[in-house]
């Protein structure tokens, strides 16, 4: 069934304060995404050319539209916090980071100066959403990513970067969703009989291309 347009429930503005809720959609969200495809249809032209699709009582309404639309400006807002656009946000990661130093030990061998240690990770997320920095160290806290890190140590510059875009790209993938959502066409549905004529034909095709 489709969604009673009388009333939609809204798409969360993004809270960076709890990174992990920036994945989290709406049912009726939720359930296009799970639903969308990809398929070869043709286009007013004539022409196939592959395309996202849905049922055709899942495509967007108008106002479901303005909704979507509306959260994917919020969500291009929340990519731009990085140190390199605002230093407000290099702010931010810098205490994540110094937080971090002063809670875990070092596996580094040498005594490099805190001042030192800090611009080697801020060189390393200058270009890092600084909540993507904090959903990292939040998770590397709870050992959440997998065999591959000895999480009693602190994890270097390129590692934090490394766990730091994985977070970036949790979101990138709504986003992408979303747009797809937005360019979805119904998918093109055949009836049993118009299957069957269309199988008949296709081997009427290969039957003479045999003889050929």
């Amino acid at each position: 069934m489709g969604t009673d347009l009388t009333v939609i429930e809204p798409i969360q503005p993004p809270d960076v304060r709890r990174p992990a809720k920036l994945l989290i959609l709406p049912e009726w969200v939720q359930q296009r995404c799970n639903r969308l495809g990809k398929a070869s249809q043709p286009g007013p032209d004539g022409k196939h050319r592959e395309i996202p699709v849905l049922p055709k009582n899942l495509i967007l309404a108008p106002e479901q539209k303005v909704v979507v639309n509306r959260h994917l400006a919020d969500l291009e807002t929340i990519f731009s916090m990085t140190p390199y656009e605002d230093e407000r946000h290099g702010e931010v990661t810098l205490t994540t980071v110094t937080k971090m130093t002063m809670v875990l030990p070092s596996k580094e061998s040498g005594d490099l100066s805190a001042e030192a240690k800090g611009e080697a990770y801020m060189a390393a997320l200058e270009d890092v959403p600084s909540w993507a920095v904090q959903e990292a160290m939040r998770r590397w806290y709870r050992s959440e990513y997998g065999g591959k890190y000895d999480y009693k140590w602190q994890p270097g510059p390129s590692t934090l970067r490394e766990i730091a875009m994985i977070e970036t790209y949790r979101v990138m993938a709504i986003r992408r969703k979303l747009k797809e959502l937005l360019l979805a066409e119904p998918l093109l549905e055949f009836t049993p009989e118009q299957e069957s004529a269309m199988q008949i034909k296709m081997a009427q095709h290969l039957k003479i291309l045999a003889i050929l």
